[in-house]
């Protein structure tokens, strides 16, 4: 059981980081700095975790917090710590590396950072959650943080060959993802408020998440296709 359960949250990440390599080979030898990235992105996931222990998690008493509180934890707390601690290891680990030279690196080196980090993260939701949750994640979450790993690395990939707008295109990067990543868990999040649920349906908020999701997932696979 317990080999299963780490099947099903590592195998997400890595069929995700294979898939977006398959586009492209490489130059030789920087198998090793796409690795690392995925490592760096195993580690970037320590500074959001802290930050989210210390803020405290609204959906644990939704009676005491507001409707602006909720989106207060899914668009800062949550989605700007994570997609800030990857975009920082894309921006300084890989974004100097000599061989990112194009747009489509920045997508592969943003993917293996997004692919360590939510695999991590997948490990911890599987072995609390169990398997139904692992197949959850497998469809829905996992393809988010490529989706927004797409979005961001291309963006930033932009601004190595338009150093006149790089400090737009980086800024432009990461906001997209933060705004796409927060509003994704902010109506899954807003669910167990207790107003809300008086008033709107989970198929609704579901709707909203899964609206933010399509987004994001249509978003990078333009990205993608503009490569080929």
């Amino acid at each position: 059981m317990l080999l299963l359960l780490l099947s099903l949250a590592i195998a997400p990440g890595i069929a995700i980081s294979l898939f977006i390599y398959s586009f492209r080979r490489l130059y030789d030898g920087s198998v090793r700095h796409l690795v690392i990235s995925f490592i760096l992105g195993i580690c970037a996931t320590i500074p959001p975790l802290l930050i989210q222990w210390f803020a405290g998690d609204v959906r644990d008493d939704p009676y005491r917090h507001s409707v602006l509180a909720f989106a207060w934890y899914a668009f800062i707390i949550v989605a700007f710590t994570e997609e800030g601690s990857k975009y920082l290891v894309l921006r300084w680990y890989a974004y100097p590396l000599e061989r990112f030279q194009e747009p489509f690196d920045g997508v592969i080196y943003s993917v293996m950072i997004g692919m360590g980090f939510a695999t991590l993260e997948n490990i911890e939701y599987v072995w609390k959650f169990g398997v139904e949750t692992g197949v959850a994640r497998m469809f829905l979450s996992v393809p988010a943080h490529a989706s927004f790993a797409v979005l961001m690395g291309y963006n930033i990939g932009l601004a190595k060959v338009r150093p006149r707008r790089k400090v737009w295109l980086m800024w432009k990067g990461l906001v997209i993802v933060v705004l796409l990543h927060g509003s994704f868990d902010f109506f899954l999040f807003i669910q167990q408020h207790h107003v809300v649920r008086r008033y709107v349906s989970d198929g609704i908020l579901s709707f909203g998440a899964f609206t933010s999701f399509y987004i994001a997932v249509r978003q990078a696979w333009k990205a993608i296709r503009l490569h080929k």
